[in-house]
């Protein structure tokens, strides 16, 4: 009886595997039919070009999925997903997306164009159905099986709808460019070429290897960037520096600290930020009706002197946030934040000064931590149960982000080269495109 009960056992595990095979088996042979001409079209002055293989990101997850995780609630999801979409009448785009997919951003006037190149299964479906997904500042154009989403990248400007689609029909007519597409390395998943002279020409490669996902490149950079900052910050829950910051974040400080007498911000040169998470407690008589405090310190370098502290203590948005200020900072609730000047050009804001040190920082950019303290929030539970219920695609992003077990990426200039070092590790049973799909169908609510 027991021998016929392992039997049983056996026959049903090799049943399941042949099933599981066999799903793998067609899903490969209908990977096989799909076809790429969309990337001859990207503009010879793009100055970033992306290609996500969809086809090896799908085939990969497949794998994983399938053979490697048998993950039965994720399958059951699926399962879930294919009747309701079956059941219901759904807005395709007719994008196929076991293709491959071409972004690229090109400057324009005084802004930036970004398109996304795409492969059609259904060309009719794409023109019908596609203008759901656009708004005044973007435009969708077609020719034979590929299409494009143009989109204009500046707050100030506007362009019109017929000039976009003027500009869109040209790069689409312009569709012999074969050295982006003969450069491709096909093992890839995403690739990433830069070819801006300030901040490197070159590849950026993003694989997946086991249970990790890596960056890797070397970019070539006629400018020296270099960051000179005197202090930095010891990393502490999810660590962020960087020197290379665009001059449109200045518009972003200068809105969180109004500056007074209409003096200029000077432009950023390093940001080195530590962040263990947020806590919000109710109380307090502003718009707000609670306070926020998030559990942070920043260090902020200014190219130019500039007196902080004197335009901390003139804000109009602090009032309606139920931010007071004293001589040493600000104060949210019961938390106190200090805001120290170490030089007329660097500044400490933050809760712990513990870890500032007297250091240069050698990266460029310096990413590293535990990912899932970016959505930590602590509180009394009337408001975690709010903000679970508001807002459910919080909830879905932390119990993603808690299966990954390390973030690291660090780019770091030696003369006129650059190098780009990144991991996105997975906890040990937890399997990289499985938890990206079981993300997925999560935010799709399911």
């Amino acid at each position: 009886m027991q021998k016929q009960s392992r039997t049983k056992g056996l026959l049903l595990t090799f049943i399941s595997l042949l099933f599981i095979w066999g799903l793998f088996y067609i899903s490969s042979l209908l990977l096989k039919s799909s076809k790429n001409s969309n990337l001859r079209c990207i503009p010879e002055n793009s100055e970033i070009l992306i290609r996500i293989d969809g086809k090896k990101l799908i085939k990969n997850t497949a794998y994983n999925f399938l053979v490697e995780s048998k993950d039965q609630q994720v399958l059951d999801k699926i399962i879930n997903f294919i009747t309701k979409v079956e059941n219901r009448e759904t807005k395709q785009l007719g994008i196929d997306f076991l293709s491959e997919i071409g972004i690229f951003v090109q400057p324009l006037k005084n802004g930036k164009l970004l398109g996304i190149l795409v492969n059609l299964n259904s060309p009719s479906l794409f023109e019908e159905n596609g203008r759901n997904i656009i708004d005044a500042s973007t435009t969708i154009i077609r020719k034979d099986d590929i299409g494009l989403i143009l989109n204009y990248l500046t707050p100030n400007e506007i362009i019109s709808q017929a000039e976009l689609q003027k500009i869109g029909s040209k790069i689409l007519s312009n569709n012999n460019n074969k050295s982006f597409e003969n450069q491709l390395k096909k093992d890839l998943l995403f690739e990433i070429k830069s070819n801006n002279p300030e901040y490197g020409k070159g590849t950026i490669e993003i694989s997946g290897i086991n249970n990790e996902f890596i960056i890797e490149s070397n970019l070539k950079a006629s400018k020296h960037n270099t960051n000179n900052s005197t202090y930095c910050l010891k990393p502490n829950g999810l660590h962020v520096s960087c020197a290379m910051i665009p001059d449109n974040y200045v518009a972003a400080f200068e809105q969180l600290f109004p500056i007074s007498n209409k003096e200029k911000l000077p432009k950023i040169k390093n940001i080195s930020w530590n962040y263990q998470g947020m806590n919000i407690q109710e109380g307090g008589s502003h718009n707000l009706g609670f306070f926020v405090q998030p559990m942070t310190d920043m260090l902020i370098e200014f190219d130019k002197p500039f007196h902080l502290n004197k335009h901390v203590n003139f804000t109009e948005n602090f009032k309606k946030w139920g931010i007071q200020t004293n001589i040493k900072g600000m104060v949210i609730g019961k938390q106190n934040y200090i805001v120290d000047s170490l030089s007329p050009t660097t500044y400490f804001i933050g809760i712990n000064s513990d870890n500032l040190i007297k250091k240069q920082n050698p990266y460029l950019l310096n990413i590293e931590g535990d990912i899932n303290t970016l959505l930590k929030i602590s509180g009394s539970e009337s408001i975690t149960t709010f903000v679970d219920m508001i807002f459910p695609a919080f909830t879905t992003s932390q119990d993603f982000f808690k299966t990954i077990e390390n973030t690291s990426i660090q780019v770091k200039q030696t003369g006129e080269k650059i190098h780009i070092k990144g991991k996105l590790k997975f906890k040990k049973g937890k399997f990289s495109y499985t938890e990206c799909l079981r993300f997925i169908l999560a935010l799709k609510g399911y």
